[in-house]
C-alpha cells in the first residue's frame, strides 16, 4: 500500500490541476463570447473613426496616415501604432469592417481581466482572484469604464492595459529571481508607455514610489530591480517610438501640429471640469477609490513585509501607486471624461475583490448575512458587523449603477453611420465630402476633407466649456465640397458659419447626422 501512495498523490495533483486548467478554459471561453458579441452594433466614435481608417488606408494602400481629398497625409490623432497596427493585422486577415477593427480592443479586454485574476492569484490567494473577475465585471458600472464596453471600441486603453499587466508581471517574475524577466518587463512596459500618452507618469510614478520604499527598508536588489527597469522603459520608450514611425510615415509628408492639447484635457483648473471628475469618481469609481485606500492601508500595516523583501508586497505597492497617482490626476487636473478614470478602475478591480474578501472574512457568506442582520436589526455594531455592512453598500451601490448604465449600451445597435456612408459612396465617383465626423473617413470610399487637427484642441475647448468662444479660422469652402456632413462635432459650432452663408442645402438627416449639398 505504502509503494502505491506517491503514484496516488501524483495521479491527484495531475487531476486537480486538470481541473483547475477545464476550469480557467471554460471561464475563458465564456469572456471570450461575451466580450466578442455584438461588436458592430454600438455606433461607431469619432475617436475610433481616427484609428480605424489609417488602420485601413495602411491595409488597403500600405500608406500609414490619413487620406485627405484623395490624397496621403500624415497620421494624426489615432491611437498609437501600438493599437493601430494590431488592428490593421486583424484586418488583413478577416478583411475591413467594424467589427474586425474592434476584436483586438476585445480580445484585450478578456486578456486583461485574465491578467488581473492571475496577478490576485499570486500576490493573494485564488478565491480573490475569482472575485476579481467579478468585480471587473459586474461592479464597473460606467459604459466607457467597463471593460467589455471599452474594449469594443477602437481606443488605446485596453491594449495598453494588456501591455500593462504583461509587463508587470515579468516584472513580479524579476523580482522572484527570474532575471531572465528584466528585458521583457522593460520591452512590454515601454509599448505601455508609448500606448496611451497619460500612462508615462503614472507607470513611472509607480515604479519609483516602490524603489525608494525598497531604499529605504534597504532592499538593494528588489531596489535594483525597480531602478533598472525604470531607466529602460524611460530610454528605451522614445527610441522604439521614434524607430517604428520613421519605418511607418512618409518623413515627406507635411506636418499637421496640434498645439495646447495637453492643457485643454491633461492640465485644467476650470472649476466645472473638477466637479464634474469628482462627481464621476464618487458615482462610478466609488468602489475602487474604497479599494485602494483600502490596500494603500493594508501595505502601511504590513509595512514589516517590505523590510523583509516579500516581493508579493511590492508589487502590490506598485499597482497601489499607478492606480493612486491616476486617480489623484483624474480628479484634480483632467477634463474630467469618465474614460480617463477606466485604466485605475479597473486594475482596482483585484483591491476591490480583496477588500470584499476581508470585509466578509474570506468571502464567509452566511457569517456575513449574520452579521448585517445583528447590524441592521438589533443594531449591534462591531467591527466585523461594519465591514460587512461597507461590502453590501458597495456591491449594492455599484451592482446597480452597474445593470442600469450597461445593458441598454451593450445591447444597443445603431447602424446610422453606416446608412449615411452608404449613401454617400452611392454618388458619382469622386463626389468631394467635407466632414469631421471620422468614422465616415473609415466609411467612404469618396474623397473626403477635414480640418486641421488644430481645430479639434479649439472645439474641445467650446464644447467642454473651458473656452466658449475659443476661436475656430477653418473655412471649408477653401476645398470646394460638392457635400458637407454634421454631426456629433456640430455641438461645436464648426460649420455653423458656412451653413448660415446660404450655399448649402439639407438634403439627408439621419440620427446625428445631417447632410447638406452644395448649391452651384
Amino acid at each position: 500500500m505504502h509503494l502505491f501512495q506517491p503514484s496516488l498523490l501524483i495521479i491527484g495533483k495531475v487531476a486537480a490541476g486538470a481541473r483547475r486548467l477545464l476550469i480557467w478554459i471554460t471561464v475563458t471561453c465564456g469572456l471570450l463570447i461575451v466580450a466578442t458579441w455584438n461588436l458592430d452594433g454600438p455606433a461607431l466614435w469619432w475617436d475610433e473613426g481616427w484609428t480605424l481608417s489609417v488602420a485601413r488606408n495602411w491595409v488597403e494602400s500600405g500608406h500609414y496616415g490619413r487620406m485627405r481629398d484623395g490624397q496621403k497625409a500624415r497620421p494624426g490623432l489615432e491611437a498609437s501604432f501600438t493599437t493601430t497596427l494590431p488592428v490593421g493585422a486583424i484586418m488583413r486577415v478577416l478583411g475591413v469592417g467594424v467589427w474586425q477593427g474592434r476584436l483586438f480592443g476585445a480580445l484585450c479586454a478578456v486578456a486583461t481581466i485574465l491578467l488581473l485574476a492571475a496577478m490576485a492569484d499570486r500576490i493573494y490567494n485564488r478565491r480573490i482572484a475569482i472575485a476579481t473577475i467579478i468585480v471587473a465585471l459586474l461592479l464597473t458600472p460606467h459604459p466607457v469604464v467597463h471593460p467589455f464596453l471599452l474594449g469594443r471600441r477602437v481606443l488605446a486603453e485596453m491594449p495598453m492595459l494588456t501591455y500593462l499587466m504583461i509587463g508587470y508581471f515579468c516584472l513580479w517574475w524579476a523580482l522572484n529571481g527570474r532575471w531572465i524577466a528584466l528585458a521583457p518587463a522593460i520591452l512590454v512596459l515601454a509599448i505601455a508607455w508609448i500606448s496611451k500618452a497619460q500612462t508615462a507618469p503614472f507607470l513611472l510614478t509607480s515604479l519609483i514610489a516602490s524603489m525608494l520604499v525598497a531604499l529605504l527598508g534597504r532592499q538593494w536588489r528588489v531596489a535594483g530591480v525597480f531602478a533598472v527597469v525604470a531607466a529602460g522603459v524611460v530610454t528605451g520608450a522614445p527610441r522604439i517610438a521614434q524607430g517604428v514611425y520613421s519605418r511607418l510615415v512618409d518623413p515627406s509628408l507635411p506636418p499637421d501640429p496640434t498645439m495646447g492639447l495637453i492643457e485643454t484635457v491633461a492640465v485644467v483648473i476650470d472649476p466645472g471640469r473638477r466637479i464634474d471628475a469628482l462627481q464621476n469618481l464618487m458615482l462610478f469609481g466609488l468602489s475602487a477609490l474604497c479599494g485602494i485606500l483600502w490596500a494603500a492601508w493594508k501595505l502601511w500595516q504590513e509595512r514589516a513585509s517590505a523590510a523583509h523583501g516579500d516581493r508579493n508586497w511590492y508589487i502590490r505597492c506598485t499597482l497601489v501607486a499607478l492606480c493612486g497617482s491616476w486617480l489623484a490626476w483624474y480628479l484634480l487636473l483632467s477634463i474630467g471624461w469618465g474614460r480617463y478614470m477606466a485604466p485605475p478602475v479597473i486594475i482596482a478591480s483585484l483591491f476591490v475583490a480583496a477588500l470584499f474578501a476581508d470585509g466578509t472574512g474570506n468571502f464567509a457568506v452566511h457569517r456575513s448575512l449574520d452579521l448585517l442582520i445583528n447590524v441592521l436589526t438589533l443594531r449591534r455594531m462591531t467591527r466585523a458587523g461594519g465591514a460587512a455592512l461597507c461590502v453590501a453598500i458597495l456591491i449594492t451601490w455599484s451592482g446597480t449603477l452597474t445593470a442600469m448604465s450597461i445593458a441598454p449600451v451593450y445591447f444597443a445597435r445603431d447602424n446610422t453611420a453606416q446608412r449615411i456612408a452608404s449613401w454617400l459612396n452611392a454618388l458619382p465617383p469622386g463626389t468631394r465630402i467635407e466632414t469631421y465626423e471620422t468614422e465616415l473617413h473609415f466609411l467612404l470610399h469618396q474623397p473626403y476633407t477635414f480640418p486641421p487637427d488644430q481645430v479639434h484642441v479649439a472645439l474641445l475647448r467650446r464644447l467642454w466649456g473651458i473656452e466658449a468662444d475659443a476661436p475656430i479660422t477653418y473655412d471649408p469652402l477653401v476645398n470646394d465640397p460638392d457635400y458637407l456632413v454634421e454631426g456629433g462635432t456640430g455641438v461645436a459650432g464648426l460649420y455653423e458659419p458656412t451653413l448660415a452663408s446660404g450655399q448649402f442645402h439639407l438634403v439627408l438627416e439621419d440620427g446625428v447626422y445631417r447632410v447638406f449639398a452644395r448649391i452651384r
